[in-house]
């Protein structure tokens, strides 16, 4: 499971980071995360690619990727910088969509995302 953190919050100082991984076990969950190198960037939503592993987060400033088994996020391109509420994948059409705020919808081509 893959949760997204958008909030800057003075209450979480001694725990940074906006995307982590969730491992649930019984009564028990461990949390990772997995934010690298997206600094302080508030994430909206994070969406997995199950066919290839790459995951996606929704941030103010776009969208970025991590490509399975790395730990670089890198900006996707063909968008403009803009702030992305949400992300939803449509895995049998192989499409992502993005919801931004005030430029419209936005639709990626999974198999063609770097």
């Amino acid at each position: 499971m893959w949760i997204s953190y958008n909030g800057y919050n003075i209450n979480t100082l001694a725990q940074p980071g906006h995307v982590f991984e969730v491992v649930r076990t019984g009564n028990t969950a461990t949390w990772t995360d997995r934010t690298y190198n997206l600094e302080d960037l508030p994430s909206t939503a994070v969406v997995r690619d199950d066919l290839t592993g790459d995951l996606y987060t929704s941030t103010d400033f776009g969208v970025f990727r991590l490509a399975s088994g790395t730990t670089t996020w890198t900006m996707t391109a063909g968008m403009p910088m803009v702030e992305v509420a949400g992300l939803t994948i449509v895995p049998s059409a192989r499409v992502m969509y993005a919801a931004t705020h005030g430029m419209g919808g936005w639709v990626f081509d999974l198999d063609k995302v770097k």
